[in-house]
């Protein structure tokens, strides 16, 4: 089965994840969450009957501590889309680096505002250099994501058009040429 993206938003409507249609509709079954908009084309069913697929659901909870996600190698790559911060070169988990823009050696820590996602050729090229030093301008700045963002980049692959429109009824601007072909 297909999973679709829920757009999930404490109570203060504050979007703060993304989960899976399954998920949602379980959280539902449980009176955890409550539901704000349905899919129109999508529906699950049992052997008796069919249910509509959450779009939006509400959860009764203000999640402060998600605003602050840890950065791991996996978030990193997820934020940057996998997309070398030196060549804009799209790059696989096998040839992905994680680059300190100011080295370790040089008192670069793992933080978010230093860490960039690398292809292998770009991070041996630049070495224990800054930027600059090796010639190598950063085509973006690194910087620190919401959780919600980490959970869009994860969910890019299966956005559709109604959880587009949902969206956008709740402020939320996603840039369609980042996404993959068949969600524009």
């Amino acid at each position: 089965m297909k999973l679709h993206p829920v757009l999930v938003l404490d109570r203060t409507y504050t979007p703060v994840s993304i989960f899976s249609h399954k998920k949602a509709f379980i959280l539902d079954l449980l009176n955890k969450c409550e539901v704000l908009q349905y899919y129109k084309s999508i529906k699950l069913s049992s052997p008796t009957m069919d249910y509509p697929a959450p779009l939006v659901i509400r959860i009764p909870v203000l999640l402060r501590h998600w605003q602050s996600p840890t950065p791991t190698r996996r978030a990193v790559f997820i934020r940057d889309n996998f997309t070398c911060a030196y060549c804009g070169k799209i790059v696989k988990d096998n040839n992905a680096t994680i680059d300190h823009v100011l080295p370790k050696s040089r008192g670069g820590t793992w933080s978010w505002t230093n860490l960039v996602t690398c292809c292998n050729e770009c991070n041996q090229k630049k070495g224990n250099r800054l930027p600059e030093e090796a010639g190598m301008p950063l085509l973006y700045k690194p910087k620190r994501p919401s959780s919600f963002q980490i959970a869009l980049n994860r969910w890019r692959n299966k956005i559709n058009r109604e959880f587009l429109e949902a969206l956008s009824l709740y402020g939320i601007i996603v840039d369609k040429k980042k996404l993959p072909e068949g969600s524009r």
